[in-house]
């Protein structure tokens, strides 16, 4: 009886390991020179490593020569440094370096793919393709340099400014000096005026959805007497019905648009 127990017991634990095993076929590997170009047929391996190469293959198809390529295994190797050496059949040619352990908070390791004789190149390196920038970004993406925007000349408290084709340091507050006539744009936030030789008028853009909230100052210091006049953009008035404000001597004015359907300029005179 206690031969019986013995037998169900090591029966029942065969049959519950067999239920999470998932071989479905055992045998030994074969080892090639080259890649594999047998028939595996009904009892032949269907696993083979190229002892030329390194590289494991998988049958697709016992009764032909249908082998799927695995591809190479990556060879973790010390250190920080790209490998020097010519790989043999016992070296992968794919490889992993150490760098940036144990915490990986510097560097990154570096993965290696040998191209022939003792030549590596890096695949997953910044500088292992071409990265074209300008003087906008400095670094080189790499660990140790990760890209960023440029200081491009800007000192302390100094903003990057857009002319339109480039950057440069700013104060943060562009302005166009005239002392003639001119038509502004929303590129500038103050327009300085110097002495005019003439009655001298000076368009405002239109006041439209994208230009709500948009600030001009105008400040004229010159020396003339003649008139300046600001004029908005085709039948725009400000606030107060009025289509022109007309100026003489030394003024500052500020000027805002406000958009709700229609525009209109709001302005103080200082």
């Amino acid at each position: 009886m206690k031969k019986l127990l013995t037998l169900l017991f090591l029966t029942c634990s065969l049959s519950a390991f067999s239920q999470v095993n998932n071989i479905y076929q055992s045998g030994g590997i074969s080892q090639t020179v080259g890649a594999p170009t047998y028939r595996p047929g009904a009892k032949g391996n269907i696993v083979a490593i190229d002892t030329v190469t390194g590289v494991w293959y998988v049958s697709r198809d016992r009764n032909s020569v249908n082998w799927l390529s695995m591809g190479d295994r990556i060879e973790s190797i010390s250190g920080c440094s790209p490998p020097t050496y010519s790989p043999n059949k016992y070296n992968s040619a794919l490889v992993i370096n150490n760098c940036g352990a144990p915490d990986y908070l510097t560097d990154f390791p570096k993965i290696y793919l040998h191209i022939g004789g003792s030549v590596w190149i890096c695949l997953n390196c910044a500088l292992s393709g071409t990265i074209n920038t300008d003087v906008t970004l400095s670094g080189d993406g790499t660990g140790g340099s990760p890209l960023s925007i440029s200081q491009q000349g800007a000192t302390a408290s100094q903003v990057l400014q857009s002319t339109g084709a480039t950057w440069e340091p700013s104060w943060g507050n562009p302005y166009l000096f005239i002392t003639s006539g001119a038509t502004i744009t929303s590129a500038v936030n103050e327009v300085l005026i110097g002495t005019i030789s003439g009655n001298t008028t000076i368009g405002v853009p239109s006041c439209n959805a994208a230009l709500d909230g948009k600030h001009f100052k105008f400040v004229r210091n010159g020396t003339d007497a003649f008139s300046l006049t600001i004029d908005p953009a085709g039948s725009e008035l400000f606030y107060d019905g009025s289509s022109l404000k007309i100026f003489y001597g030394k003024i500052s004015m500020d000027c805002t648009c406000k958009y709700s359907g229609t525009g209109v300029w709001f302005f103080d005179n200082f």
